[in-house]
């Protein structure tokens, strides 16, 4: 809980944001925002969140964004100086323009992955994507309870579970070789890769999630409107 809330005044920022509308970064307007802050002295931490409106230049589509940090998550500068790492979340998500998941019925957690590998992407920030693609893959094993003692092993129970076949298989081993190399040696995916490697993830969404969710769906109205003789 918060012990500070208050809303800032004469505010003049500009900032560089993904919109929506236009799928591309724009530059942004800061039209209103509210600061608040907390402290624990038992544990002797403190933090604070912001919470601003945005409108874009080019469309005038406004989005919302939060912030937060916290004094036991620090980064150091260039210079030696501590200060606190500054996690923000940007609402609605981006979209790029060459993408997009349908997530109708997949689990919280993988959206929270999912909308931030599209940031990603829809930034250009391809590192960060490449990592973040075999992440949702981690997570869909993990969720599907495949066994092994590492993401290779659990890719290959989730073919023993035929829940997919040979080719994706081999496709998601490798987007978990190239999630590897992202996340080890800094070396991401180009764009088309990671639209790739999304459309495999895409598919499995369909299969696991969305696909029996609606055929859940479809049993349940079809019982409650057909009458037995």
């Amino acid at each position: 809980m918060l012990d500070t809330f208050k809303r800032e005044k004469n505010i003049k920022e500009r900032k560089r944001l993904h919109c929506v509308n236009c799928k591309r970064i724009t530059i942004h307007k800061l039209e209103a925002r509210c600061m608040g802050s907390w402290s624990d002295d038992r544990a002797l931490v403190n933090g604070g969140r912001s919470h601003s409106i945005f409108r874009c230049g080019a469309c005038d589509t406004v989005c919302y964004e939060t912030s937060s940090w916290n004094s036991e998550d620090i980064e150091y500068d260039e210079d030696g100086e501590a200060r606190a790492i500054e996690y923000t979340t940007q609402y609605p998500a981006p979209v790029s323009a060459h993408f997009n998941f349908n997530t109708e019925s997949t689990p919280t957690k993988l959206n929270r992955i999912l909308d931030e590998l599209l940031y990603a992407l829809a930034g250009s920030k391809m590192l960060t994507a490449t990592i973040g693609l075999r992440l949702a893959i981690e997570y869909i094993v993990n969720d599907k309870e495949c066994l092994g003692s590492s993401l290779s092993a659990k890719i290959n129970d989730l073919r023993s579970k035929e829940l997919i076949d040979e080719d994706q298989k081999d496709l998601l081993h490798r987007i978990r070789r190239r999630g590897n190399a992202g996340a080890h040696e800094a070396i991401g995916m180009n764009s088309k890769e990671l639209i790739a490697g999304m459309s495999i993830v895409e598919g499995l969404l369909e299969k696991l999630y969305n696909g029996p969710a609606r055929h859940n769906e479809t049993i349940k109205r079809a019982k409650l409107l057909i009458k037995d003789n």
